[in-house]
């Protein structure tokens, strides 16, 4: 319990300079936090949402503290399916994961390389207060929650995070199919500080969702299992 106290007080004095923003934090439930985690998965950054859904940064950690059962990966995101809950392709992908592994809502911690919304990574800038904070915020999860291994939504997600907060990464495989000659799953290992560990990084699932594509789910448990191992 005082782990998890030193670490919400830890991450609240990180949220302080941008907690105006628009943005979202951490989307797992708060009561698994703290725990060590057996997958942590990164986004670039929040997309957009509908206006009764645009949390602020400080908006959207309050909404998880005063309720640790809250998960946004179960609520409704964006214009998919009128607005049903779960039907954003990323939730479909972290679903998708916790139906065909052993791995459970405990087992994964979900966040965003940078904490503030925008439509598209072009609309975002990235000023160097909410680099630094992001940057720490990112580490300080590593750190507290031990990840097996790390999965990046996106190769540029990826490519962002190895140019300026890893200190070595080196490439070691990757799965074509079935995503198309220009687009695969590729798997790395890194080093950050003095963490080292496995990670994977996958299309983006905004633009190459799994649907009922059994391969396209197929590859990313080969990933993940590797990544594992």
């Amino acid at each position: 319990m005082q782990a998890k106290i030193e670490y919400l007080r830890k991450m609240n004095g990180l949220i302080r300079p941008i907690q105006s923003r628009s943005g979202m934090v951490i989307n797992s439930p708060f009561k698994y936090l703290a725990s060590k985690k057996k997958l942590m998965i990164v986004g670039y950054n929040p997309g957009g949402v509908p206006d009764a859904n645009e949390t602020t940064i400080v908006e959207d950690w309050m909404r998880h503290t005063s309720d640790e059962n809250f998960n946004a990966l179960t609520e409704s995101w964006g214009q998919h399916q009128a607005l049903i809950a779960g039907s954003h392709p990323i939730q479909k992908f972290y679903q998708a994961i916790i139906d065909s592994t052993d791995l459970t809502e405990e087992d994964i911690l979900y966040t965003n390389m940078y904490w503030q919304r925008s439509k598209s990574i072009a609309d975002l800038t990235i000023d160097p207060i909410l680099e630094k904070q992001c940057k720490e915020g990112f580490l300080l999860n590593l750190i507290i929650h031990q990840p097996e291994s790390i999965c990046f939504l996106g190769h540029q997600t990826y490519d962002q995070i190895v140019k300026d907060w890893s200190k070595v990464s080196f490439p070691c495989g990757a799965i074509d199919y079935p995503w198309g000659e220009t687009q695969s799953i590729k798997l790395y290992r890194m080093k950050f500080q003095d963490f080292r560990i496995k990670a994977f990084s996958v299309p983006h699932p905004s633009r190459f969702g799994i649907g009922n594509d059994p391969d396209r789910l197929d590859a990313i448990l080969q990933a993940l299992d590797r990544s594992r191992s």
